[in-house]
């Protein structure tokens, strides 16, 4: 805890209204709703709300300080930071807040995986230290900074995510939380209506390292990443599964049941995910966690229990099928990777696809590419929905056993008969798609 005095020094914060200096601050939040004893609340203005409206709520359930709009009219008289951009000082009060605690913080950005990777160190790290990590996948402008006000006294480590969607954002969000250590998952096709390729989102990602090589901070580094490989500094630690590197597994298989098994630094691995994607996420776990003393026993005694949820990998029973959810997110490097990684399993013969968003002027041959590639892999059954995967099937010559659906009822009534008869579907799209509805019952 740091007292309000403290924490509005070390930002140089001096409009403000009825505040007491002298309370300790716990934290900071801005949904009313999770204000607890001793937090800040940030009433910050979205499309359908209006966060001042909710100031009274936050006080009443004990708030030490309110974070309002210069315009704000405080009647009530409580407790209040002024200022002319309540998301901006969001940003310093936690980057300061940041400061004034004790834990090291481990960035993690990547086009794909940065989730799951945070989620398997986190339960790594977590039989050792006491730790905090983000929450699901809170890791833009608002997250990152409710993130680092989460850090507590006791706290060790905080795994932060970083995210980004626009240029800019990685070197934003990585000088707010100045990460002790880091890693990039990959560089992968992500947001491209804003980056236009890999290259783009390389010079984005990018900037995780070097603020890490400016500060000495110990960098991991993906050796298969074709664009990755080449980064050199003195504190660098290197992974990989394909090259020498300090950190790899070895004797990877995939057994009968589509779930794979390997070995790291002498511990026996059988992991809980079907399929060989997240290995690299596993991977890149336990290279960190290596490095801060845990054990290979207790890591591969992890990595043989970690299970995904939250439509990441997650597998799911629906009627008479197992579905493998995936639809938090997809671009074209996930989604081949997708493809092709339950291909190989054989145990999904139907294929559920949606949209891929953000991907700008790229747009159309990728969807191209991936009906294209779901085409190849000799599924049973694939089915598309959305704008973009009904305009690349149009351009589409081939197999008749790909249906475009433009109405979600068709091919809810068609993915429900499928269920029914219990073959496997494999489930994949955009967020904005909202895909995990095919598992409602009506």
């Amino acid at each position: 805890m740091v007292r309000l005095s403290e924490l509005l020094k070390a930002c140089g914060i001096s409009k403000t209204e009825h505040t007491d200096g002298g309370i300790f601050v716990t934290g900071g939040n801005t949904d009313s709703r999770l204000i607890i004893e001793g937090s800040i609340y940030f009433a910050l203005k979205g499309n359908n709300f209006d966060g001042h409206d909710f100031v009274p709520q936050a006080c009443g359930s004990g708030a030490s300080v309110c974070v309002v709009s210069d315009t704000y009219n405080n009647e009530g008289n409580y407790p209040v930071i002024y200022s002319d951009d309540v998301e901006k000082t969001l940003g310093q009060l936690a980057m300061q807040w940041r400061k004034l605690h004790n834990a090291k913080i481990i960035g993690i950005t990547g086009t794909n995986g940065k989730t799951t990777t945070k989620e398997i160190l986190g339960k790594i790290l977590s039989v050792r230290f006491n730790i905090i990590s983000t929450f699901k996948n809170f890791n833009n402008h608002i997250g990152v900074p409710l993130t680092l006000l989460s850090i507590k006294d006791e706290t060790e480590y905080a795994i932060v995510e970083l995210g980004t969607n626009h240029f800019g954002e990685i070197e934003y969000l990585s000088t707010l939380a100045d990460p002790d250590m880091g890693l990039i998952t990959n560089i992968g096709e992500g947001h491209l209506e804003q980056f236009r390729d890999k290259k783009g989102v390389y010079e984005e990602k990018i900037k995780l390292f070097r603020l890490l090589e400016n500060k000495n901070a110990k960098i991991f580094l993906n050796i298969d990443d074709e664009l990755l490989k080449d980064w050199r500094s003195e504190n660098t630690v290197t992974f990989s599964l394909e090259d020498e590197a300090k950190y790899t597994f070895t004797d990877i298989k995939t057994g009968p049941d589509g779930y794979p098994s390997f070995r790291f630094r002498g511990a026996d691995v059988k992991m809980n995910i079907p399929g060989s994607l997240n290995i690299k996420n596993a991977l890149a776990a336990a290279a960190v966690a290596s490095e801060l003393g845990i054990s290979p026993e207790k890591i591969a005694s992890v990595l043989s229990t970690v299970t995904l949820s939250d439509k990441r990998y997650e597998t799911v029973r629906y009627k008479n099928s197992s579905v493998l959810l995936d639809c938090y997110n997809a671009n074209p490097s996930s989604t081949e990777n997708f493809l092709e990684d339950i291909a190989s399993l054989g145990s999904y013969n139907t294929v559920v696809l949606g949209d891929m968003l953000e991907l700008g002027a790229t747009s159309n041959i990728s969807h191209e590419r991936i009906v294209n590639k779901a085409a190849e892999l000799n599924f049973d059954e694939v089915l598309l929905t959305g704008e973009e995967m009904n305009k690349a099937l149009k351009n589409f010559e081939g197999k008749s056993n790909i249906t475009h659906y433009e109405d979600f009822t068709e091919l809810k009534k068609r993915f429900d008969e499928i269920a029914g008869s219990g073959r496997g579907i494999a489930v994949k799209g955009s967020r904005g798609m909202k895909l995990e509805k095919l598992l409602e019952e009506i």
